[in-house]
């Protein structure tokens, strides 16, 4: 989708301003006040409600998307330690990381894209202005706190506005109805710990839900010598760290409040996550750090104005800040850090209506405030008389507003076949205006930049044919839009999909095919380079790429015992670049997922597995040489297992988990912070024993 950027330390030398894959579900679905749904067919999981992918409650089968809902009994059978281990086990899906963030793929791109909301609420924007804060802040929910994940991919503009690019990951925490109080703690191998609590409770009027979590461990601890080229070895001073172990640790902490009563719906999110880099050099001390600080606050009301007609009203508002507050690279005597932070406020008004049994529209407004948006960057040597100030800066961005109206329309043109269309109109600012203060060189600097097209269309329109109640065709087409981080870019990426699935079902199996083709345009790249001999630093931005991905996707579940579940999916995807005529990086063409768990008693044991195939890094567009910023890292098979005893109702449960098992070496390939030529080495073997009481 567009080139991954680094969220702040790795950008912060040069910028002014600037469904249908296939329907998994294996184990089972649950909404909320759901019992377990093992023991339902296929055929009946497809009638399941959720609500992400429209905003109002949709039968499975009915929705225009590709959706994956993973419950909370699977979260329990596979134990997946973290919400990135459960994301990586989705199919299509795949995670890579350079430290400092996690960019979520999907479809042949990565990078951006992803929606994700917590309870229905939109988390804070992704993308905005001047500002490349990175989405890694949006996986710190502890996995103990999750009742459900709901996974839409392809193109959401139409119902989540602009960034709702690649789809939306929706996660569910206050489903206390059906899964209650809870404790837990945590203890594994490379300084892993966890501690959670969950308390609440529903009534006929209402409800309360309260998680708090926090987590720890080392983080990687990869040898330099493994990863960089002897020429990027050779250039290391001798005082710098020889590997990462110690530098990387990360400490995760998380609270968030969910309450209703009758019409009134509240939400209250608070999340920091304190963890280590690797920024540009090897550490010669204690590392980088950056501190992550996030709040969500929301207040709704809805009201049923009878069987036909529904309103429901949310204001929200949230705040983001960026600490790179721990400075350790380049030199010992470098000093200095980076912070960034802004604000949103939004107001978004919700009208669904039913005139009769085959037809459903959903109307909306958003209207969108940003402000309090500041990047200050300082970095120098204070310790060396004469030594230049490397940068002394602070960009602020003027508050800006968006609108936001939107509709789609459902109809049930006969029992057999379902037409879904709907557009949305986004209003983008007049101009975005923002300065410049550079201590440095003492001047204040303003600019002011243009969208070249203030209002933003898009739509999307889907053909759900059943031939039969075990026969389901999709024909789904949409776009969507996607703001950049760099404010000299007039115009916003934008991406065409066109998909075509088929399903096969039956009582204790499911067969899906999916042909899908992205077009991208207007595609934000930043490279950024470092002369260790000269210190000289250089970087280029664009927006001038142009991508075309094609993919096959199939997805066979089966259950073959009443006990027993097992999911195979793979996918292959290629994506050529129009713009540069070479193949872009960071895309592996084949993805392949297994699961299988069986339950007995009180003990179940779950066994998973992913697939990435071999990837490239991203071309040196800087020097133009015609060769990639590293080398192609192999593929490699990620194999977990999980051991969980759990008696039915209240009482105490234990869990074993082990991911990595066969200790394989996974490498990611390198990008303009870690710019390892031979990739960043993963973490091998790790287990989690994690011992617990559900109240």
């Amino acid at each position: 989708m567009r080139y991954p950027k680094s969220g702040g330390i790795g950008c912060f030398w040069g910028y002014w301003l600037r469904l249908s894959v296939p329907l998994w579900l294996a184990a089972g679905v649950a909404t909320a006040g759901d019992a377990q749904l093992l023991d339902l067919s296929f055929e009946e999981l497809l009638g399941v409600e959720i609500r992400s992918a429209g905003k109002r409650d949709e039968q499975l089968r009915e929705i225009p998307a590709s959706v994956t809902v993973i419950d909370r009994d699977q979260i329990s059978r596979y134990g997946w330690p973290t919400l990135e281990a459960l994301l990586r086990n989705v199919p299509g899906l795949f995670v890579l990381d350079n430290i400092e963030e996690r960019f979520i793929g999907t479809r042949g791109a990565v990078g951006g894209g992803v929606q994700f909301l917590v309870n229905g609420i939109a988390q804070h924007p992704s993308l905005q202005k001047t500002l490349t804060v990175p989405e890694i802040a949006r996986l710190n929910i502890p996995i103990e706190a999750i009742d459900r994940v709901e996974i839409i991919r392809g193109p959401m503009s139409v119902i989540y506005g602009n960034n709702a690019f690649l789809g939306v990951v929706n996660i569910v925490t206050n489903d206390i109805a059906a899964h209650g109080a809870r404790v837990s703690a945590g203890v594994g191998n490379r300084g892993g710990r966890t501690l959670f609590a969950r308390t609440g409770k529903a009534t006929p009027d209402g409800f309360f839900s309260l998680n708090i979590g926090a987590r720890r461990d080392d983080g990687l601890d990869g040898a330099y010598a493994d990863m960089m080229s002897p020429t990027q070895l050779a250039q290391l001073d001798p005082a710098m760290h020889r590997d990462m172990d110690g530098d990387m640790g990360q400490r995760e902490y998380s609270m968030d409040l969910s309450t209703g009563w009758r019409e009134l719906n509240a939400e209250l999110r608070w999340t920091r996550r304190d963890y280590g880099i690797y920024a540009l050099t090897p550490a010669f001390d204690d590392g980088t750090r950056i501190r992550l600080d996030t709040l969500h606050a929301s207040l709704g009301w809805q009201r049923q104005f009878g069987e036909e007609l529904g309103l429901r009203i949310t204001g929200t508002h949230s705040r983001e800040d960026y600490d790179s507050y721990q400075t350790d690279f380049l030199s010992p005597d470098l000093e200095g850090g980076q912070d960034q932070t802004s604000r949103r406020w939004e107001l978004e008004i919700d009208l669904h209506w039913q005139p009769g049994e085959t037809l459903d529209a959903l109307f909306g407004y958003r209207w969108l405030r940003i402000d309090g948006v500041r990047n200050r960057v300082e970095f120098g040597f204070p310790q060396q008389p004469g030594s230049p100030i490397l940068l002394d800066s602070v960009d602020r961005l003027d508050p800006y507003t968006m609108h936001d109206l939107f509709g789609e329309v459902g109809w049930n043109v006969s029992d057999r076949l379902r037409v879904v269309a709907g557009t949305r109109l986004t209003l983008l600012p007049d101009a975005y205006r923002g300065e410049r203060d550079d201590a440095a060189s003492g001047q204040l600097l303003r600019a002011v930049v243009r969208p070249d097209n203030r209002v933003e269309p898009n739509g999307r329109i889907a053909l759900l044919w059943s031939p039969t109640r075990r026969q389901l065709v999709k024909l789904i087409w949409g776009t969507a839009s996607q703001d950049s981080a760099d404010g000299s870019f007039t115009e916003l990426e934008r991406i065409q999909t066109l998909e075509l699935n088929a399903m096969l079902i039956d009582q204790n199996w499911m067969l899906s095919t999916s042909l899908f083709e992205n077009r991208i345009d207007n595609i934000a790249r930043t490279i950024q380079r470092l002369d260790p001999n000269t210190g000289n630093y250089s970087s280029v931005d664009d927006n001038s790429g142009r991508w075309r991905t094609r993919g096959l996707e199939v997805v066979m579940d089966v259950r073959p015992l009443p006990r027993l579940n097992l999911s195979t999916s793979l996918t292959w995807q290629e994506t050529k670049d129009f713009s540069d005529g070479i193949d872009p990086g960071y895309s592996p063409k084949l993805l392949a997922k297994l699961r299988a768990d069986w339950r007995t008693g009180p003990w179940s044991y779950g066994a998973y597995a992913h697939y990435v195939d071999a990837m490239e890094p991203d071309w040196d567009f800087i020097e133009g040489s015609g060769q990639r910023i590293g080398e192609t890292v192999p593929d490699y098979w990620n194999l977990g297992v999980n051991l969980r005893w759990d008696p039915d109702g209240a009482g105490p449960f234990v869990n074993l988990n082990v991911s990595n098992v066969l200790d394989s070496e996974i490498r990611y390939p390198a990008n303009e912070l870690t710019d390892f030529a031979d990739g960043l080495i993963g973490p091998g073997r790790r287990f989690l024993a994690t011992f617990g009481y559900e109240f």
